[in-house]
């Protein structure tokens, strides 16, 4: 596909210029997958085409539309950009757990697919597997360092991300998953960057939830508590009560907003049930909205991309699930 150039219209619809509406956030999420290692990428391509697995569908489709907050078919998730199928199955593999017995993906494809790796391979899979989501302030950066403050437990922490560091400003949030590596606390791929504004309500948010988790388990900590509700920060980026800071992300801005994708999602349902009532001669036809979806969408591969004993690790190319989910 022909690369944008900044004074093209750009592909969100938007009607303005790309170089004034999505160009600096798609620049910060291209730096995404220049900032991971090849064992990283070739480790997320297996755990993406994984995931995807006849097994899984009733759990996939489940989790779309828990995800997503709607009765959403697969099929919608063509209007989705790549940056929201990324988010959304970095949190299905990670945090959802199955309806067969209750584990999770990145469970099984330890069990199954762990044999096949190569040591390095295997220990940032185990460390991935005990990622826990939260909320970082970013304090200042430094080389491939970001100085945050867990707003959640209230404590300063250093987190090795070369993607944050690049990208993040002082007073900016980082919304996702940590894990320890090495002893370094490190961020996964599809961490959120949110301006400082949506802290107080977001915090509130989660903490509310928190205090109604403990009414039912009074021991639990901020860990078990976000390792069993990773969706509640995408829950609070979709409700109400993050709408009136919608304005500050989205095309235009440096930030990706979720909340698109769910509008998304819904004009697609909408315009698959008046087509169906059209068929059905229930309704006079009507002009087709246009519409143009933000994202490349590319196809899965064929083969898992793992890196084994005998083959070496794959390029750095994150694959997005296609159309055929």
């Amino acid at each position: 596909m022909p690369k944008v150039r900044r004074n093209d219209p750009c592909p969100c619809g938007s009607g303005k210029k790309y170089k004034n509406c999505c160009m600096r956030r798609d620049q910060i999420n291209e730096s995404r997958e220049r900032n991971l290692s090849e064992l990283e990428a070739a480790l997320l391509n297996g755990l993406f085409e994984y995931a995807q697995a006849v097994r899984f569908a009733s759990d996939l489709s489940q989790a779309f539309t828990f995800y997503w907050g709607g009765a959403f078919e697969l099929a919608s998730a063509e209007v989705l950009s790549g940056e929201d199928i990324r988010r959304m199955f970095e949190w299905f593999f990670v945090s959802y757990r199955t309806q067969s017995d209750g584990r999770r993906i990145i469970d099984f494809f330890l069990e199954e697919k762990g044999p096949e790796l190569i040591p390095e391979a295997r220990e940032i899979l185990e460390a991935w597997a005990q990622a826990i989501p939260g909320v970082f302030r970013v304090l200042s950066t430094e080389g491939e360092e970001v100085s945050a403050y867990d707003c959640l437990r209230q404590e300063e922490l250093t987190i090795h991300s070369p993607w944050a560091a690049q990208n993040a400003r002082p007073g900016e949030l980082l919304v996702g998953y940590l894990y320890d590596q090495a002893g370094e606390k490190r961020l996964m791929m599809m961490a959120l960057l949110l301006p400082g504004e949506y802290e107080p309500g977001l915090v509130e948010f989660v903490t509310n939830a928190y205090n109604l988790y403990r009414d039912e388990h009074p021991q639990a900590s901020w860990d078990e508590f976000l390792r069993e509700n990773a969706h509640i920060f995408n829950a609070y980026l979709l409700s109400p009560k993050a709408e009136a800071l919608r304005s500050l992300i989205g095309p235009g801005t440096r930030y990706d907003d979720p909340a698109i994708a769910r509008d998304k999602l819904r004009a697609w349902a909408r315009e698959k049930a008046q087509a169906e009532q059209r068929q059905a001669g229930r309704e006079p036809a009507r002009p087709r909205e246009q519409r143009t979806a933000a994202g490349i969408i590319l196809p899965g591969a064929a083969e898992p991309a793992t890196p084994s004993q005998k083959e070496g690790p794959s390029r750095p190319t994150i694959l997005i699930p296609g159309r055929d989910l």
